[in-house]
Protein backbone atom coordinates (compact mmCIF):
# COMPACT_ATOMS: atom_id res chain seq x y z
CA UNK A 1 0.00 0.00 0.00
CA UNK A 2 1.27 3.47 -0.69
CA UNK A 3 1.55 5.69 2.36
CA UNK A 4 -0.45 8.34 0.56
CA UNK A 5 -3.43 6.00 0.73
CA UNK A 6 -3.52 5.91 4.50
CA UNK A 7 -3.15 9.70 4.69
CA UNK A 8 -5.96 10.23 2.21
CA UNK A 9 -8.17 7.86 4.17
CA UNK A 10 -7.28 9.61 7.41
CA UNK A 11 -8.11 13.03 5.98
CA UNK A 12 -11.60 11.84 5.13
CA UNK A 13 -12.37 10.28 8.50
CA UNK A 14 -13.31 11.59 11.88
CA UNK A 15 -12.72 8.31 13.68
CA UNK A 16 -10.20 5.48 13.43
CA UNK A 17 -9.70 2.21 15.26
CA UNK A 18 -6.60 1.60 17.34
CA UNK A 19 -5.54 -1.79 18.63
CA UNK A 20 -3.31 -2.14 21.66
CA UNK A 21 -2.04 -5.11 23.63
CA UNK A 22 -3.49 -5.58 27.12
CA UNK A 23 -0.84 -5.01 29.79
CA UNK A 24 -1.84 -8.01 31.90
CA UNK A 25 -3.82 -10.21 29.50
CA UNK A 26 -1.57 -9.76 26.46
CA UNK A 27 -4.76 -9.79 24.37
CA UNK A 28 -5.41 -7.29 21.60
CA UNK A 29 -8.03 -4.64 22.35
CA UNK A 30 -9.51 -2.36 19.71
CA UNK A 31 -10.99 1.07 20.43
CA UNK A 32 -12.60 3.66 18.17
CA UNK A 33 -10.88 7.01 18.74
CA UNK A 34 -10.84 10.57 17.46
CA UNK A 35 -7.58 11.94 16.08
CA UNK A 36 -5.94 14.89 14.40
CA UNK A 37 -3.52 14.58 11.50
CA UNK A 38 -0.57 16.95 11.42
CA UNK A 39 2.50 16.66 9.25
CA UNK A 40 3.96 13.16 9.47
CA UNK A 41 2.01 12.13 12.53
CA UNK A 42 -1.42 11.70 13.92
CA UNK A 43 -2.28 12.61 17.47
CA UNK A 44 -4.62 10.93 19.92
CA UNK A 45 -6.05 12.20 23.19
CA UNK A 46 -6.95 9.51 25.71
CA UNK A 47 -10.46 10.45 26.90
CA UNK A 48 -9.58 10.15 30.58
CA UNK A 49 -5.91 11.08 30.22
CA UNK A 50 -3.56 8.87 32.22
CA UNK A 51 -6.58 6.98 33.61
CA UNK A 52 -7.54 5.67 30.16
CA UNK A 53 -7.13 1.90 29.79
CA UNK A 54 -5.51 1.92 26.36
CA UNK A 55 -3.08 4.64 27.44
CA UNK A 56 -1.97 2.50 30.40
CA UNK A 57 -1.38 -0.35 27.93
CA UNK A 58 0.75 1.91 25.73
CA UNK A 59 2.86 2.86 28.74
CA UNK A 60 3.75 -0.80 29.07
CA UNK A 61 4.23 -1.48 25.36
CA UNK A 62 4.19 1.70 23.24
CA UNK A 63 3.08 0.05 19.99
CA UNK A 64 -0.32 0.23 18.39
CA UNK A 65 -2.10 -0.55 15.18
CA UNK A 66 -4.08 2.19 13.47
CA UNK A 67 -6.81 1.18 11.06
CA UNK A 68 -8.60 3.47 8.62
CA UNK A 69 -10.95 1.53 6.38
CA UNK A 70 -8.97 -1.28 4.75
CA UNK A 71 -5.58 0.23 5.56
CA UNK A 72 -3.70 -0.65 8.72
CA UNK A 73 -0.38 0.50 10.09
CA UNK A 74 1.47 -0.88 13.12
CA UNK A 75 3.97 1.48 14.66
CA UNK A 76 5.71 2.59 17.83
CA UNK A 77 4.18 5.65 19.43
CA UNK A 78 5.48 8.53 21.54
CA UNK A 79 3.71 9.40 24.76
CA UNK A 80 3.47 13.16 25.22
CA UNK A 81 3.37 14.44 28.78
CA UNK A 82 4.61 17.97 28.16
CA UNK A 83 1.57 20.07 29.08
CA UNK A 84 2.15 22.82 26.52
CA UNK A 85 2.28 20.21 23.72
CA UNK A 86 -0.81 18.49 25.13
CA UNK A 87 -2.60 21.88 25.16
CA UNK A 88 -1.63 22.58 21.54
CA UNK A 89 -2.91 19.15 20.45
CA UNK A 90 -6.12 19.66 22.43
CA UNK A 91 -6.61 22.93 20.57
CA UNK A 92 -6.41 21.04 17.26
CA UNK A 93 -9.05 18.61 18.55
CA UNK A 94 -11.31 21.56 19.41
CA UNK A 95 -10.87 22.99 15.91
CA UNK A 96 -11.73 19.64 14.31
CA UNK A 97 -14.53 18.38 16.55
CA UNK A 98 -15.81 21.49 18.36
CA UNK A 99 -14.92 22.75 21.84
CA UNK A 100 -18.22 21.59 23.33
CA UNK A 101 -17.71 18.02 22.11
CA UNK A 102 -14.19 17.88 23.50
CA UNK A 103 -15.36 19.25 26.85
CA UNK A 104 -18.18 16.68 26.96
CA UNK A 105 -16.17 13.61 25.97
CA UNK A 106 -12.76 14.31 27.47
CA UNK A 107 -13.13 14.85 31.24
CA UNK A 108 -9.38 14.65 31.87
CA UNK A 109 -6.78 15.81 29.36
CA UNK A 110 -3.25 15.51 30.70
CA UNK A 111 -1.44 13.43 28.06
CA UNK A 112 -1.46 12.86 24.31
CA UNK A 113 -0.08 10.19 21.99
CA UNK A 114 1.89 10.81 18.82
CA UNK A 115 1.61 8.15 16.12
CA UNK A 116 4.33 8.70 13.50
CA UNK A 117 3.32 7.99 9.92
CA UNK A 118 5.83 6.76 7.40
CA UNK A 119 7.32 9.79 5.70
CA UNK A 120 5.56 10.72 2.47
CA UNK A 121 8.90 11.63 0.87
CA UNK A 122 10.58 8.63 -0.74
Amino acid sequence: MSQRDIRTLLQRRSEIDITVKGRSSGRAYTYPVWFVLEGDALYLLPVRGTETGWYKNLRQAPTLQVRAGQQALTTNVRLIEDQSRVAAITERFREKYGARQIQAYYPLINVAVEVPLPSSHH
